[in-house]
């Protein structure tokens, strides 16, 4: 169920914001619009933090349609993060001290409305469940200190965590609210997963929509089928058939079908 109370959500993320030097909004880099939250930077402008953009799960993406994303962020500081590449972490310490020396700390005159940290660098991190926020802040630590976990939401309360000497970590509960009409969002980024949905279906054939969108070639590779017709319909019954997914009567399962599009999206087996 989505909560109707959300304002608390709303408070917990200002104050991580404020007791922030710089916040990290960490994104999916294969639908970095939408795993962006004009409600999060909004709060992040007014409090008046400097926010370090991460781009995480680059090796699920294509690197070329990632930068076609990104075309209104060019002015702003950007990271590039890949699971398999584990020395993107010293790229993302370079921009977080270089944009902590270029904005420089709180001023002193400043009183935090809750708890201060006391490391010399305090980072915010901020995103939406499932968006990698765990992976980032072990990545960050050489250690593994926060769960990961595919299941959306892993993450829960206030964490302060130790990265380097210099910095410090406030981890996210990953509870950024969506309203029930972004389901199909919801779905898209991984935010809730199959379990959780109320129609998994209608996100399994935005998912569709998606590939033949952006990438028809890699959903046929994929799933060993030729698309002909570009209806989502007769793709997913493709799909079925190939797989041989069948209910009593000898039809076809579109459901079972429907379930693992969205399970091969979400876990990153399927990839743009």
């Amino acid at each position: 169920m989505v909560s109707t109370n959300i304002e608390p959500y709303w408070d917990l993320i200002k104050r991580i914001v404020q007791e922030s030097d710089i916040v990290l909004e960490v994104l999916d880099a294969r639908l970095v619009e939408l795993s962006r939250n004009e409600e999060v930077e909004k709060i992040i402008e007014e409090v008046g933090r400097p926010v370090i953009f991460v781009i995480n799960k680059t090796d699920l993406a294509d690197k070329n349609k990632v930068k076609e994303q990104i075309k209104d962020l060019k002015d702003k500081p950007v990271v590039y993060i890949s699971a398999k590449d584990k020395s993107s972490f010293k790229i993302l310490i370079y921009m977080i001290k270089k944009v902590f020396n270029e904005y420089g700390k709180r001023k002193e005159t400043e009183k935090p409305l809750h708890r201060e940290a006391k490391g010399d660098i305090v980072i915010g991190v901020l995103g939406y469940p499932n968006v990698g926020k765990s992976s980032i802040i072990n990545l960050l630590c050489h250690r593994k200190k926060a769960k990961v976990s595919r299941k959306p939401g892993t993450t829960h309360g206030i964490h302060w965590i130790r990265a380097t000497p210099e910095i410090k970590l406030i981890d996210s509960p990953g509870v950024i609210p969506l309203s029930k009409e972004d389901e199909i969002r919801y779905g898209l980024i991984g935010a809730r997963g199959e379990e959780t949905l109320r129609h998994p279906d209608v996100v399994a054939y935005a998912v569709i929509k998606l590939f033949l969108e952006k990438n028809k070639n890699k959903l046929e590779k994929f799933y060993d089928i030729k698309i002909e017709d570009k209806d989502a319909d007769s793709i997913i019954l493709q799909i079925a058939k190939k797989r041989n997914f069948l209910i009593k009567g000898g039809n076809l399962d579109e459901n079972r079908t429907c379930s693992m599009i969205l399970r091969d999206w979400q876990e990153g087996r399927l990839k743009l």
